[in-house]
């Protein structure tokens, strides 16, 4: 996890990358050196040492040297990946994620991001033939955003307000989810999440169960402690509960007074479960809710109402987990999006007919600008690395093909939200409380 900037085809590209990077020091711990492998092209990464935090210098070359990748975010199957071409004689000098980003797309060209599992946004940059790859996962978790000159230079960066800084002229545009970007063109790639298509499955408890432990699992930091996002409902719940079956120890931060609507449920589990559970001070009648707005406007570069009111509890939160000394968090983001936690969604999938899902992808489709620019914006303003299981393409692709019935009426046939979860609190009857289902 960290910013990066890149220049392509920019007059002074290591001066204006100096200036890219200086707009994102909060993103990350390091600066890496800038890297400049031709007079108009730069490349530097601040970099949150998360993986391989000795070795993981940025941009990272492939095995041959002629590619260079810069890169933001966590290849959650990274290690399967690596195994995969080590098999094919691929020699690794580190051993983090970005080189085995880095060696995949120079084995498997454009077509590795079709076997990325993960939250990511990188620039490759060829040497020999001087042009450039630039990607962004399905969801939009991690940001990328570009200006493009008359002339046809580029200019990456992983938030918006330093390259307005940095040229006053020309429209900051973003990289859409789930797409691919040269000189030539921008086309949507492949991905683990592919479009759903009849016929629709029926709700399998058990393995919808394996499927968010193992999603869950692999969003964990192998040596590193880290904290939980927790509001006490049925989302956040869910993956605390499954982390805290490996890691026991993680604490969870809730956001509010002990007279928060919420409250009771957080403290209920924490109860039954002996989770730490750490309240972060929040009155939303107080005039510091009132005075933090214009910081979560500036952190969050937004100025969608439903954006910032999330974000002023965001950077709450994140303050809190950072001054804690965690790097990394887990959030329950995405679970309402994919499995009908919105009345429209509900509505819409109770009602039937073919307006259902296509009301989901448009909810789905919001959440690079809305919930996920938030989660990204609030943390890494504090260097922290938030992760988002319910975004694994095993979870989004068992909820994306269930039928829609299974998503809105319970085992008597009663019409509620989120069905599939809620069916996941009969599983753990002693560890996950009932009144919070």
């Amino acid at each position: 996890m960290c910013g990066f900037a890149v220049a392509v085809g920019w007059p002074e590209a290591a001066r204006t990358v100096g200036r890219l990077i200086a707009g994102i020091v909060h993103r990350g711990d390091v600066t890496d050196p800038v890297a400049t492998p031709a007079p108009d092209v730069a490349m530097c990464t601040r970099r949150l040492c998360i993986v391989d935090r000795d070795h993981a210098e940025q941009p990272q070359a492939s095995f041959d040297g002629s590619l260079l990748v810069s890169f933001n975010g966590e290849i959650y199957n990274y290690a399967a990946l690596r195994r995969e071409l080590e098999a094919i004689g691929v020699r690794f000098r580190t051993a983090s994620d970005t080189e085995v980003l880095a060696n995949a797309l120079r084995v498997w060209g454009y077509k590795a991001v079709e076997r990325l599992s993960g939250m990511y946004a990188f620039v490759a940059y060829d040497l020999k033939s001087g042009e450039f790859l630039a990607a962004r996962d399905p969801f939009g978790i991690k940001p990328l955003y570009v200006l493009q000159a008359p002339d046809g230079g580029f200019l990456f960066c992983s938030e918006i307000r330093p390259l307005l800084a940095a040229v006053e002229k020309l429209d900051v545009l973003l990289l859409p989810p789930g797409y691919l970007l040269t000189k030539e063109y921008c086309v949507r790639s492949k991905s683990l999440v592919p479009k759903p298509v009849p016929p629709w499955q029926k709700h399998d408890p058990k393995a919808l169960d394996g499927i968010l432990a193992e999603a869950v699992a692999s969003h964990l930091p192998p040596d590193l402690p880290f904290a939980l996002l927790f509001s006490g409902g049925i989302d956040s719940t869910l993956i605390a509960h499954y982390a805290r079956r490996l890691r026991p120890e993680a604490p969870g931060y809730f956001v509010g007074e002990t007279t928060a609507p919420d409250y009771p449920f957080a403290a209920a589990y924490a109860e039954t479960t002996g989770f730490d559970l750490r309240r972060v001070a929040f009155d939303p009648e107080s005039d510091a809710v009132f005075d933090g707005l214009s910081e979560a406007v500036a952190v969050s570069e937004s100025f969608e109402p439903n954006l910032i009111r999330g974000a002023v509890c965001s950077l709450a939160a994140a303050k809190r987990i950072h001054a804690d000394g965690f790097r990394v968090a887990l959030c329950g983001e995405g679970a309402d999006e994919l499995f009908c936690g919105y009345g429209v969604l509900a509505k819409a999938f109770r009602d039937g007919g073919d307006d259902a899902r296509p009301v989901r992808e448009d909810c789905l489709s919001m959440m690079h600008r809305i919930s996920l620019q938030r989660v990204d914006r609030c943390s890494m303003a504090h260097q922290v690395e938030t992760r988002v299981p319910f975004l694994d393409p095993s979870v989004a692709n068992y909820a994306l093909n269930l039928e829609a019935s299974a998503l809105v009426h319970g085992p008597d046939g009663a019409f509620v939200d989120k069905a599939p979860l809620r069916g996941l609190y009969d599983l753990y009857p002693r560890e996950l409380p009932r009144l919070i289902r």
